[in-house]
């Protein structure tokens, strides 16, 4: 889901929830402790609770910032969007806040996250802004009496934690489930996204080709509910699948989708 926001420039730094931003800063600069952001080089901002953001530097680099207090609602919604840290760092001190549409919200702690733990507040950060949109009113012109029905922005997946069917290259197993790999110019730049799936899955020893199905049939695997890996027909004479629907073949469901570290 994209979303777009004012970018505040200041001398600190600014957040844009959702959105890639080019990179600012000099490659060389060399953080205080191992765990601080960078406030001068980020690239997109999750808030999948009131309690904390989930933020990509534009080393690549994941980080969680805990808000102290009550935390620090309606990021997602925000129009202004700025993170105040001294010299450029964050790193969880008393002096560090973001300041959303004139709000002040400190931040508690910053922490390193990994490619899953992000993908998974990116997913959620998205959800909930989808359900904040408002609806559409749509006049249908061959409607007789002009009718009008009423449409509702849906959920959309981006590369932090789904990957298009259609740019799926190749795939293998391995103990922790599936690798895909996928075209990444069509994919953000993401050539190999991990696939955890719901347990074990016997389907997958010895098979040579699977398909994926997107739960929303939007051609998008996210770990959205009915999001699957399913046995392809083998080619061989008498292979029963070969007239078993797709929705029919036995599959596992697909539980997250991040990209592989």
């Amino acid at each position: 889901m994209i979303r777009t926001l004012r970018l505040v420039s200041l001398a600190m730094a600014g957040l844009v929830p959702g959105v890639v931003l080019a990179q600012q800063g000099p490659a060389d600069r060399v953080p205080p402790a191992s765990h601080c952001l960078d406030a001068r080089d980020i690239r997109q901002v999750e808030q999948a609770s009131a309690e904390s953001i989930a933020v990509r530097g534009g080393n690549g680099q994941a980080y969680r910032l805990d808000f102290s207090g009550a935390g620090c609602p309606g990021i997602n919604e925000a129009s202004q969007v700025r993170l105040d840290a001294p010299a450029g760092w964050a790193c969880g001190r008393p002096s560090e806040q973001v300041v959303v549409d004139g709000r002040n919200c400190g931040i508690s702690a910053v922490t390193v996250m990994d490619n899953r733990d992000f993908a998974e507040a990116a997913r959620e950060s998205s959800r909930q802004f989808a359900a904040t949109l408002p609806g559409i009113t749509v006049t249908g012109d061959g409607d007789a009496q002009g009718a009008r029905r009423s449409a509702r922005h849906t959920f959309q997946g981006t590369p932090d934690f789904c990957f298009a069917t259609r740019h799926v290259r190749s795939w293998n197993e391995d103990p922790q489930g599936v690798v895909v790999e996928t075209n990444p110019r069509r994919n953000g730049g993401v050539r190999y996204y991990r696939v955890e799936l719901g347990g074990s899955c016997s389907i997958l020893a010895g098979a040579q080709s699977v398909d994926f199905q997107s739960g929303f049939q939007n051609g998008l695997i996210c770990g959205n509910p009915g999001d699957r890996i399913v046995m392809t027909p083998s080619g061989i004479i008498g292979d029963l699948r070969a007239s078993t629907p797709r929705f029919a073949r036995p599959g596992c469901e697909v539980l997250a989708v991040y990209p592989k570290d």
